[in-house]
């Protein structure tokens, strides 16, 4: 009698440790799972699922700090306004999407700063960070979009600028940004910082933009 209670007490207790484990496994695959939905969301732009602006200036920082050449492109969508106010902010988020979607085929780190800029960070040297650069700006070129039964062809302007070491995040962004409106000013697709800049006009607006990882 005495044995048979305690096998089948040994029987309850292997049931309730075999459960309990069950439980905490279960507990901790969950709390993983929401860590990690958590970290992919911090880091990542909420409508485009690129590396959001704190995430990407983070990875272009820690790139120049491993004093890695690196190259970055800003990208600017072309007449984004018109878009929104011809089309509705729908459009617009449909293009921001869109221009997204292309991007994220390329090999190279991309990242929307915010608006309808974009920045493309690649660890290469000058010239295949060009070439990375005026892939990316194709890219965009080739997307689409669909504005109540209107297609919309997507285009963007891009600035480069080139560090081999020694150059501050805020430093190189400032350089792309500068080669970029070259390129608006200039009338030509993409432009890199080492180009010649034509002299901004008295008239023109000033962009004031401050890059800080």
């Amino acid at each position: 009698m005495l044995a048979s209670s305690l096998t089948a007490l040994n029987l309850a207790l292997t049931v309730a440790i075999t459960w309990l484990a069950y439980k905490q496994r279960s507990t901790i695959i969950r709390l993983n799972t929401q860590l990690t939905i958590a970290q992919y969301d911090a880091a990542h732009d909420d409508l485009t699922g690129l590396l959001n602006r704190r995430a990407i200036l983070a990875h272009l920082k820690k790139q120049l700090d491993a004093a890695r050449p690196v190259s970055v492109a800003l990208l600017d969508l072309d007449d984004f306004k018109g878009i929104n106010d011809t089309h509705g902010h729908d459009a617009g988020d449909a293009a921001l999407t869109e221009a997204a979607r292309q991007l994220k085929a390329l090999p190279v780190t991309i990242g929307r700063l915010g608006g309808d800029e974009f920045l493309m960070i690649a660890t290469a040297d000058e010239r295949t960070g060009f070439a990375h650069a005026a892939a990316a700006q194709a890219a965009i070129a080739s997307a689409r979009i669909d504005a109540a039964g209107q297609t919309v062809q997507l285009s963007a302007t891009a600035g480069v600028a080139h560090a081999a070491g020694g150059v501050s995040a805020p430093e190189l962004l400032r350089r792309a940004d500068r080669a970029m409106y070259g390129a608006k000013i200039a009338g030509a697709p993409i432009r890199a910082y080492h180009d010649q800049i034509p002299d901004v006009p008295a008239h023109a607006p000033q962009r004031r933009r401050t890059y800080r990882p």
